[in-house]
């Protein structure tokens, strides 16, 4: 059934049955949730704990295309972009607003197929839905989250300083790798992609354009690039936080937020380009299209990596780094590094709204 013969009414109430948390439940400090004119909160904190508030949107033809993305897809995504932004500064996301613009003609499926991708991920985040706002859309449909949490200690992108380490906490360049491949899907294998929800599930042959013809490729060679594109997972490093100096997480690409953290450091940085991890089907898959592995890796956005600086002596005292160490922060300049030892000017590249890097 279109939304247009639910109507508003409606839908709010079985959002509310579905996703309202019990006053007397748990320790979750929700006085008021969904149902009011606003929601009322007590949380729980910790002696020194501070609030943290983030908001992020996502936009149809801009941020999601429906021809590959499934509306499961598109709810645990906003929520997890949202989610990055907290543990990127030391955080513990609790708590969630929702707001959702759609056209009238969209079918219910689609509806609670987003809500239900939002209920995964509440679940895995511990997060509860606090309430938000519903609207019709003319044209595109927009989707934004805002998310509360709170940190004992606050980390930010200006705590750097010269000789600290520069760590990433996995693989760079793998979700921009995947939105080339959804991209260049044929219209069934794009179709197979929408039906996948468990990634844990293996993913049918797939079929690629290459050329002017299509090329018959093995789901499980691309599966986790898929993955990281269509519903990646926010990081935390929780054993660092007391030893961490800056911090941001890769939601543009690894250079121009490696930028960000230098420019509000004030400092330069050296990169050695051998040391960025890059994963073997980012390899493969950027092979096959005939693009550059290492330039996915730098400035390829949505990888929701965190990516930080610690102290060699922090470093030292702790037992295991689960993170890759790509390089130092220096005094001034920003510079790679290759396997030659060749140096070259660190060039911001990544996404820009409005404008290219």
């Amino acid at each position: 059934m279109q939304l247009r013969l639910i109507g508003e009414l409606r839908l709010l109430e079985e959002i509310r049955r579905r996703f309202n948390v019990p006053v007397q439940e748990g320790d979750s400090g929700i006085i008021i949730g969904i149902g009011d004119d606003a929601a009322a909160i007590a949380p729980p904190v910790e002696k020194n704990e501070k609030l943290l508030v983030t908001t992020d949107l996502m936009h149809e033809g801009v941020h999601f295309d429906l021809s590959y993305t499934a509306p499961f897809h598109l709810g645990f995504k906003l929520v997890s972009v949202n989610v990055s932004d907290i543990m990127a500064m030391g955080g513990t996301p609790r708590y969630l607003l929702l707001t959702a613009s759609l056209k009238d003609d969209t079918d219910e499926t689609f509806f609670w197929g987003f809500y239900e991708g939002v209920s995964h991920a509440l679940k895995q985040y511990g997060l509860a839905l606090l309430g938000g706002d519903l609207s019709s859309a003319r044209h595109d449909m927009v989707f934004s989250a805002t998310v509360l949490g709170a940190a004992g200690r606050l980390i930010t992108r200006g705590g750097a300083v010269p000789g600290d380490r520069i760590y990433v906490t996995s693989a760079t360049g793998d979700a921009a790798c995947g939105f080339e491949v959804l991209k260049r899907l044929a219209p069934e294998s794009k179709e197979a992609v929408k039906l996948w929800k468990n990634f844990a599930d293996p993913l049918p042959d797939m079929m690629l354009t290459h050329g002017e013809a299509f090329v018959k490729l093995d789901g499980s060679k691309i599966s986790t690039l898929l993955a990281r594109h269509l519903m990646p997972v926010a990081r935390e490093v929780r054993e660092l936080l007391p030893y961490i100096t800056s911090m941001i997480d890769i939601s543009d690409g690894l250079f121009i937020d490696l930028c960000r953290i230098c420019d509000e450091s004030h400092v330069g940085a050296r990169v050695y380009l051998e040391k960025i991890p890059i994963s073997e089907s980012m390899r493969f898959a950027a092979g096959l299209m005939g693009l550059s592995s290492l330039e996915f890796a730098v400035s390829g956005g949505e990888d929701y990596e965190l990516l930080f600086t610690l102290s060699p002596e922090a470093a030292e005292k702790v037992d295991c780094i689960h993170a890759f160490c790509i390089g130092e922060i220096t005094d001034k300049e920003r510079v790679t590094v290759d396997n030659s030892g060749r140096e070259a000017a660190l060039k911001a590249g990544g996404y820009q709204h409005f404008g290219i890097a």
